[in-house]
């Protein structure tokens, strides 16, 4: 009888130690209309346009307005620099592969554009990349890009 309650105990034990390994949802419910006050507060940029709709979202990016269901996106008015900000949510993770591969196509392009145009923007444009966090992708393109990240993922920690 003892042994029988000892390895119940233990496999409690293990099944709340596994239990604990799970995905972290903490970010679940980033406010991302905060998350862009705080960018254009404190992040240096100027002369932005800001993408308020799915179909504008989709023109831009070419992301499907159904794999969003939230976004934040400026992108620079001027033609000096390519500055971009976008923050989604997707719907679930596949749509979170399918959008990371749109924001890198778009990425891709601002370089090539860069390097046949401007190859002083080549460099820092080569040290931006997209990035995801659950259900949430990035993409920022800024000259200074790390000042605006750290702004970002100040809401995912």
């Amino acid at each position: 009888m003892k042994k029988v309650i000892a390895v119940a105990f233990s496999m409690i034990f293990v099944l709340l130690a596994f239990a604990g390994c799970g995905s972290d949802n903490s970010n679940s419910n980033v406010e991302l209309s905060k998350v862009l006050a705080d960018v254009n507060d404190n992040g240096g940029l100027s002369s932005m346009k800001t993408i308020t709709n799915t179909t504008d979202l989709q023109k831009q990016f070419d992301i499907d307005p159904e794999s969003v269901s939230d976004f934040i996106a400026e992108v620079s008015e001027d033609s000096e620099f390519p500055t971009t900000v976008i923050v989604t949510k997707a719907v679930d993770e596949e749509a979170v592969g399918n959008i990371n591969s749109k924001l890198n196509t778009y990425l891709n392009d601002k370089l090539s554009n860069a390097q046949s145009y401007n190859k002083d923007q080549v460099s820092t444009i080569e040290k931006c990349k997209v990035q995801d966090n659950g259900l949430y992708s990035m993409l920022v393109i800024a000259e200074d890009y790390e000042k605006i990240e750290k702004i970002i993922q100040g809401y995912f920690e």
